[in-house]
């Protein structure tokens, strides 16, 4: 298609968004016409439809009393000082996949956390619209063949919330991704039904696969209870060179560039460290 070199007009009704940091909690209903998506979530408290604004209490579809408790729950999860997830400034930079409308990324920024927050177009219309309206930091994509926009070892923490994602499918390759995205000792949080799966038989064979999966990636787990595991991501390739010649899944070759991420198709390996690193 022509390039069209115009600007593009608001649309009409379109008001000045509310600044940052009331806009974290509240945004004028007129920028997001879409609000079937209050009524379907009111349970979970995503957010409130209030006349000419749209209310954000902070709720998710897992963390129904507010994202800054189970933030909180996280860090003592993990031992962090003074309950606080960003661990005295080694926790900056956060992947929250299939994010809703990014109330997780919200609390983050006052602990000094910069969350990309990452849902795709679905069922639920532009969650992200939602997100950007608020100013957080979000993009539209989803993991799918190609690798997302970032070198690896970008973030220190990935966090995945009832994200409705399959992570065994085509041999673990989307969960491989996240650990090509994690730094070393970076953290995998999973907050999931299939975690806590001790009745359900479907849900207890997920997670006996899983569990599975990231042994043989070499992560280990960090903290489990209740709905929520971490996984921690090993710091150093001794346990790489420790697996057997033909385990699986399999390095990734020298030939491979970890840190192209433009338009490249995802790999079922795992990224070694370089020497560098």
């Amino acid at each position: 298609p022509r390039r069209l070199n115009c600007l593009i007009p608001s649309p009409d009704g379109y008001l000045v968004p509310i600044r940052w940091p009331r806009s974290r909690d509240e945004v004028w209903t007129a920028n997001i016409p879409h609000t079937h998506l209050a009524s379907e979530k009111s349970d979970q408290r995503w957010m409130v439809v209030n006349g000419d604004k749209i209310n954000f209490p902070g709720g998710g579809t897992h963390f129904h009393y507010g994202a800054d408790k189970y933030i909180v729950n996280l860090a003592q999860m993990l031992g962090f000082p003074n309950d606080k997830l960003n661990n005295e400034g080694n926790i900056r930079n956060v992947l929250d996949v299939g994010c809703g409308v990014a109330s997780f990324g919200a609390y983050l920024l006052p602990l000094d956390i910069i969350a990309m927050s990452l849902a795709p177009n679905d069922v639920h219309e532009n969650q992200i619209q939602f997100a950007l309206e608020r100013g957080i930091p979000s993009t539209l994509g989803v993991l799918g063949t190609r690798r997302l926009p970032y070198p690896s070892r970008s973030f220190e923490l990935a966090h995945c919330s009832r994200c409705r994602i399959d992570w065994l499918q085509r041999d673990g390759i989307l969960l491989l991704e996240v650990d090509r995205v994690l730094r070393p000792g970076g953290y995998f949080v999973y907050s999931s039904p299939e975690a806590y799966a001790h009745h359900d038989p479907v849900n207890r064979k997920i997670w006996k696969q899983m569990s599975n999966l990231a042994q043989r990636m070499c992560w280990r787990i960090a903290s489990k209870e209740g709905q929520t595991v971490i996984w921690v991501k090993p710091l150093t390739n001794g346990c790489y060179m420790r697996r057997e010649p033909r385990a699986l899944p399999p390095m990734c070759g020298h030939d491979d560039d970890p840190d192209a991420a433009w338009n490249v198709l995802m790999k079922a390996c795992i990224t070694p460290y370089s020497k560098r690193s």
